[in-house]
């Protein structure tokens, strides 16, 4: 569970002038970011069950009385949740920006509405205060801070222009690219870098999708080198996402082609492992008794259709069949069946 209060860290320190920026404070030059080396490590991390932060290195951080020392409770969408992302410093004691950084950002200002704009930048402060940055990267953090609120502030103008109504989904992410340099300079880079590779895809996917002129192989084809552009942690995080979907119409295919029981067991063994087969198995089960169980009320149902002739008097047959055979959960799931046959001509 993330800290609730802020610690105040009473230290001497010869760099006071790095103390709280005003809310629109905008930086006249750009600040490039610290180029991210191996070594860089974070020196907090959102607390939870399984995050053990780093150790914060020696470095005190300033102080100064403000706002935030007197901050009200959290807000109601903030209750009960845990600080996202991370702070990182590279081995010279310089903020690393990346996206753990913008999620770190992101978290407290998911508040916006809830929370004045003032009280949720003096939030982020105090969280970065009570993480003991060096330093010399807290008063990066500031300053990337109040850039990224620039940023956003920028972006919403951006979006009540009369051009923004017909720019198309290529040209709003360019204009949003350019706008993260005006504002945020090199470490736009570090912060959206992998976010803006993933939707530069997107957009070369969905013209080839529209292009007409391709055969459906070739479409495959430079969609597929497409794919290879892609950030190698995205590349890896899509093929899992991608690998039970491929399994299970594989799995189809076989059955469909006479595939006994043991023989898409003994696939399941040689593609997935003996764990993983047997969690299969166990959902295959699950799967084959919802199915028994919702056949059976359809019967029971479509039985009383036959026997009550009395409209208000079914419809009451039918709710108490349907309380008595299924929990409350289950019964969304049996008004989403009916819903899903009623929409396919089932009835």
């Amino acid at each position: 569970m993330k800290s609730r209060a802020v610690m105040l860290v009473v230290v001497l320190c010869a760099l006071l002038g790095a103390g709280v920026f005003s809310w629109w404070k905008v930086r006249v030059e750009d600040a490039p970011g610290p180029v991210v080396p191996p070594s860089a490590v974070p020196v907090a991390q959102a607390p939870g069950p399984h995050a053990t932060p780093a150790s914060a290195p020696a470095a005190a951080v300033p102080t100064a009385q403000s706002p935030g020392d007197t901050l009200p409770p959290l807000p109601g969408s903030l209750h009960d949740t845990e600080e996202d992302g991370s702070v990182f410093v590279d081995a010279s004691g310089h903020l690393v920006p990346n996206p753990d950084l913008l999620r770190f950002f992101n978290y407290y200002l998911s508040a916006t509405g809830e929370e004045s704009p003032a009280v949720i930048r003096e939030r982020i402060l105090a969280s970065l205060r009570a993480k003991k940055l060096p330093p010399a990267a807290m008063d990066e953090a500031v300053q990337v801070l109040d850039d990224y609120l620039a940023y956003l502030e920028a972006a919403r103008s951006l979006g009540r222009t009369p051009s923004a109504g017909t720019m198309d989904t290529g040209e709003r992410l360019e204009a949003l690219r350019k706008l993260r340099r005006e504002h945020l300079g090199g470490s736009a880079d570090g912060m959206f870098g992998q976010e803006e590779a993933v939707d530069a895809v997107a957009v070369e996917r969905l013209k080839l999708q529209k292009d007409a002129s391709l055969t459906a192989e070739e479409r495959e084809k430079r969609i597929a080198a497409l794919e290879e552009r892609l950030p190698p942690a995205v590349r890896q995080s899509r093929e899992e996402a991608a690998r039970p979907l491929r399994q299970m119409a594989v799995e189809q295919e076989l059955v469909a082609g006479g595939a006994t029981p043991e023989d898409l067991r003994q696939h399941r063994l040689s593609t997935v492992g003996p764990e993983a087969t047997g969690r299969l198995e166990a959902l295959d089960q699950e799967r084959a008794q919802w199915k028994q169980r919702l056949a059976d009320f359809r019967a029971k149902r479509e039985a009383l259709g036959r026997t009550q002739t009395d409209p208000a008097l079914r419809q009451a047959a039918v709710q108490r069949l349907l309380f008595d055979s299924f929990t409350p959960e289950e019964r969304l799931r049996v008004e989403a069946a009916d819903s899903i046959e009623a929409a396919s001509g089932g009835g």
